[in-house]
């Protein structure tokens, strides 16, 4: 049950970003809703990690297995810096307006965000979520 509500909560999360990518070939006339989507992307991001917090990690760290608990700490700590970034970014850019009044930083920025968060979902899905199993 676990493992299907976080997976479902993942192919969200890919489908999101995927929009996300396309929007910003051309980010003038979709700055309103690229803000949007961030603001969304946020949203889905913190429900998913308070998910993790609640159900997989807890499970994982109680594990008797030590491989299992380290691969676990692992995935953790390199989450909070995803986390942080992420928030830095959403904080400079989820208004239309901040996105526009500095546009060639949100460029350089958006596109390694949503990679980031991409890579990260890849990730747990071929080496956490298989602990899982």
């Amino acid at each position: 049950m676990i493992h299907q509500n976080l997976t479902r909560q993942h192919k969200e999360l890919y489908k999101l970003l995927s929009d996300m990518k396309s929007l910003g070939y051309n980010i003038e006339p979709n700055a309103d809703k690229i803000a949007l989507n961030i603001n969304l992307l946020a949203g889905k991001i913190n429900i998913h990690l308070q998910s993790e917090d609640k159900y997989l990690y807890s499970l994982l760290l109680n594990s008797t297995n030590p491989e299992v608990k380290k691969i676990s700490k692992n995935f953790i700590t390199e989450m909070g810096h995803i986390s942080k970034t992420f928030n830095d970014f959403k904080l400079k850019f989820n208004t239309k307006n901040k996105i526009l009044s500095n546009i060639n930083e949100f460029k350089l920025e958006y596109s390694k965000i949503i990679d980031a968060i991409f890579n990260r979902l890849n990730k747990e899905d071929k080496n956490l979520y298989i602990l899982l199993k």
